[in-house]
């Protein structure tokens, strides 16, 4: 885990025609010159005359950690973490908060969680709060002594109400001091939730906070500033959570984010009353961005997440028509009563939502009937109660889907079909079923649907239809014939030559560099006295983004700092990584 590592980047510009002598003498000046400056990308001891000077930061290194309070049994945010951790390595951080802290006891289900964020390369840190410096030392101890006790391969702690005036330096001192004693490697981020002072970070020429939060709030991110002392120090070191952020802003914020050298940030579309409950719409299109700097649009809008967060079906038409539009007032209890219903499709899946007056109920089964192949007069498929055929050959049922297997008639007989995903949240429902779940052999253009409500108890008696009338009418949707999603590049590919991760190494490590046009490409790695010590690529090769792998085993390397070199066309950067053994 870096703490407060230090980023540096020389690019030498040299006319064509100097020889590759020349070029290695002046590698070789120039790291001695960085040598000498910096510890290697640790953190030094600071006193008042010795600060890093790192102003600025890039999509290449900033990374994103979620304030996960959220269940991980019932719901698959950390599921959908976790294949985003799996792929941008390290970079994806989780707080995990069991009870406004570790709870009593250890449970199963976030050391599951925890176990499968680290097989992707997730990382994990513990909610703690202190009350702004008032909660006891005993107390806040004693929560981090349950973290580490309940799971012990936690990668850290998030200290929340942190104090952001003079006074408490020496309260969060000590807690920083108690968790390195558990773990020097623990990432310690507290929490201001404000622009705070630079005591904070280093009090008496000792660091006592790794990461601090200095913006936290759903307003004023757009023309908020950091502290004037914030830029002296590495992008790593700071924090932000500008929630209520749309779809149509994360984009800029991020990027906001990564001019005002802020190098980790979180971005939710949730409000104000609780933004940490759930993941944003566009949580995997946050992490895309983040890692390739390109964003995702979806054809028709049709990018749903199955979350019970409903801003992602803007601009999907309801599928109520006068001609059979709703009748919210069957039952006397609205809860029953359906106001509105929505479809979408994209390339894979089928997207239903409904909205009911009331909340959704358990007191109730909601049931979706999918007519696939628009055959009710045959009877094909299950057959209301009352003869009217409704054609249907699949059920949704609650959180559960089914496919009719009955001979047709009132006779109610449906086998466990899979693929469905479900979320309620207040009074609405969205969901999610594969299409090649319902057409196996082959989409078929128009799908009719009833909705229904029946009482969960005996008897289940009708409560509400839609459409009014189920024997004549029902909702008709197009299968929309979509391929697959389209991404657009919202950078051109320019030349960059990324850090290596993990850094330091042992025994390999992944070298990222981009180029904008074919052309012959070299990544060459020297020591520090500029001898060449393996070609890792020496090829043509076409515009694009890359990655290769270096291993300390193959060039039988000895611990040190060594250079690698990018080289295309007239193109050059070097950049220093670290080997430990």
């Amino acid at each position: 885990m870096q703490n407060d590592n230090l980023h540096y980047a020389l690019k030498i510009k040299i006319e064509k025609n100097l020889s590759q002598r020349i070029i290695l003498k002046i590698l070789f000046l120039s790291t001695i010159f960085l040598s000498i400056q910096t510890v290697l990308f640790s953190a030094p001891i600071h006193n008042g005359n010795n600060k890093e000077h790192i102003a600025g930061n890039t999509l290449s290194n900033m990374k994103i950690m979620v304030p996960a309070y959220f269940d991980p049994s019932s719901s698959n945010y950390w599921s959908r973490m976790a294949i985003q951790a799996a792929k941008m390595p390290g970079r994806l951080y989780a707080i995990a908060n069991v009870n406004s802290g570790p709870g009593t006891q250890y449970e199963v289900s976030y050391a599951a969680v925890i176990s499968n964020m680290h097989t992707d390369s997730g990382k994990v840190i513990g909610y703690v709060h202190t009350s702004y410096g008032a909660r006891s030392l005993s107390l806040v101890k004693a929560d981090i002594d349950a973290w580490y006790s309940f799971y012990p391969s936690l990668d850290g702690i998030f200290i929340d109400e942190q104090d952001n005036v003079a006074g408490q330096e020496p309260y969060y001192s000590q807690i920083y001091g108690y968790i390195k004693q558990k773990d020097s490697t623990a990432l310690v981020v507290t929490n201001p939730g404000t622009n705070t002072i630079e005591s904070y970070l280093y009090y008496n020429g000792q660091r006592i906070s790794d990461v601090i939060c200095i913006f936290e709030s759903n307003t004023g991110f757009d023309s908020w500033t950091p502290a004037s002392w914030c830029g002296k120090y590495s992008s790593d070191n700071f924090y932000v959570i500008p929630y209520s952020t749309s779809a149509s802003q994360y984009v800029n914020r991020v990027n906001r984010a990564a001019s005002l050298n802020i190098g980790w940030t979180y971005f939710t579309d949730a409000g104000a009353s609780n933004p940490y409950n759930t993941l944003p719409g566009y949580f995997e299109d946050y992490c895309n961005y983040i890692l390739t700097g390109t964003v995702v649009t979806y054809v028709n809008n049709n990018k749903i997440i199955i979350d019970g967060n409903f801003s992602d079906w803007q601009g999907i038409s309801s599928l109520n028509t006068p001609a059979d539009s709703l009748n919210p007032t069957y039952s006397s209890s609205p809860n029953a009563n359906f106001t509105n219903v929505w479809a979408t499709n994209d390339s894979a899946n089928l997207y239903l939502s409904y909205q009911v007056a009331g909340t959704i109920s358990s007191s109730y089964f909601y049931h979706v009937y999918i007519d696939i192949d628009g055959d009710s007069a045959s009877k094909t498929g299950y057959v209301y109660n009352d003869s009217a055929s409704i054609g249907a050959e699949f059920m949704v049922e609650n959180g559960g889907l089914y496919s009719y297997t009955g001979t047709g008639g009132s006779n109610w007989s449906w086998s466990s079909a899979a693929g469905l995903q479900k979320a309620d949240n207040g009074g609405r429902s969205e969901l999610s079923i594969p299409l090649k779940t319902l057409f196996p052999n082959g989409i078929k253009n128009n799908i009719k649907i009833i909705f229904q409500t029946n009482m969960a108890a005996s008897p289940y008696s009708l409560m509400d239809i839609a459409p009014n009338n189920y024997k004549t009418q029902s909702y008709t949707y197009q299968i929309s014939s979509l391929t697959d999603v389209k991404q657009n590049e919202n950078k051109n590919v320019s030349y960059y030559l990324g850090q290596n991760y993990p850094n330091p190494f042992n025994p390999s490590t992944i070298i990222t560099y981009e180029i904008p046009k074919s052309g012959l490409v070299k990544l060459i790695i020297y020591d520090l006295l500029g001898r060449k010590v393996e070609t890792l690529v020496n090829k043509v090769q076409p515009a694009g983004k890359y990655s290769v792998q270096m291993s300390s085993v193959s060039g039988n390397l000895s611990s040190g700092v060594y250079l690698y070199r990018l080289e295309a066309g007239s193109y050059f950067e070097i950049k220093k990584m670290i080997l430990l053994k």
